[in-house]
């Protein structure tokens, strides 16, 4: 059957053209665990050819140019689950995929979201979309270490993404605590901390900021020197628990605020 010249005029700027929809297996995930479900793609008011169908796992990082934050979307993964098909009139074609979080999808939390972004190629016209967003939480070893820190005394005072080439998705999550107690209330400003992971290790990060003490402290502060930063690398199969990585940080710190 032949596309009447208005029919492929409409279908070109989404009237009656095809549309996608993708049903997950669930909404709820772990950083690196794999997720499942189906794309249903439902013809429209006449045939079209599909050039390819793809999921994106996507977020948001924090930019800044010329003095202006603001937030841009970026794919932390891309895969391709179809070639190119046609889709006839009205019918329905259901494609099932699998794919595997990126260990280091940012958590959702604060005002951090992931989403799954359904595309598809059609060419000459509007590609249709459909997002479907997720809750992500974090591995064993990443947990450990935000509740070991929060057991020393800090709170979580802000969380945000921004770009960072080491990473494998381009994305870095930073973690940013504030001491309201315990014993560095009066050595640190703040603590930031972030991961770096694959399917063998986690690299974690910290930036400390010490407090300004007196004339030399504000002396180092203005000139940067009040910050130190630090890489330590973890083994998946170690299993760091909750009081050893507790004893790690109090280490660290301890070791960087004097």
């Amino acid at each position: 059957m032949y596309m009447s010249f208005f029919d492929k005029m409409k279908a070109s700027i989404g009237i009656g053209a095809a549309k996608v929809d993708t049903k997950l297996e669930k909404d709820s995930y772990k950083q690196g665990e794999m997720v499942k479900g189906n794309v249903f793609v439902l013809g429209g008011n006449t045939q079209q050819e599909i050039n390819g169908l793809y999921i994106h796992v996507m977020t948001q990082v924090l930019r800044e140019q010329d003095d202006r934050k603001y937030l841009d979307d970026v794919t932390l993964y891309k895969i391709k689950v179809s070639d190119a098909f046609v889709i006839e009139k009205g019918k329905e074609k259901v494609i099932p995929f699998s794919l595997q979080l990126p260990y280091e999808t940012p958590i959702t939390i604060g005002d951090v979201s992931v989403w799954m972004k359904t595309e598809m190629d059609v060419t000459f016209a509007l590609d249709p979309k459909d997002n479907d967003y997720i809750n992500v939480f974090e591995n064993e070893t990443v947990s450990s270490f935000l509740k070991a820190i929060e057991s020393l005394g800090f709170y979580l005072n802000k969380v945000k993404n921004v770009p960072f080439k080491r990473s494998k998705t381009g994305v870095f999550q930073e973690f940013e605590y504030k001491p309201k107690g315990g014993p560095f209330q009066r050595s640190l400003d703040e603590v930031e901390i972030g991961f770096v992971a694959d399917a063998q290790s986690v690299d974690l990060f910290i930036e400390v900021d010490r407090k300004a003490r007196g004339l030399s402290g504000f002396l180092e502060s203005a000139a940067g020197m009040d910050e130190s930063k630090i890489r330590v690398q973890y083994k998946h199969f170690q299993k760091e628990s909750v009081e050893t990585a507790k004893q790690e940080l109090m280490d660290i710190l301890s070791r960087y605020s004097r």
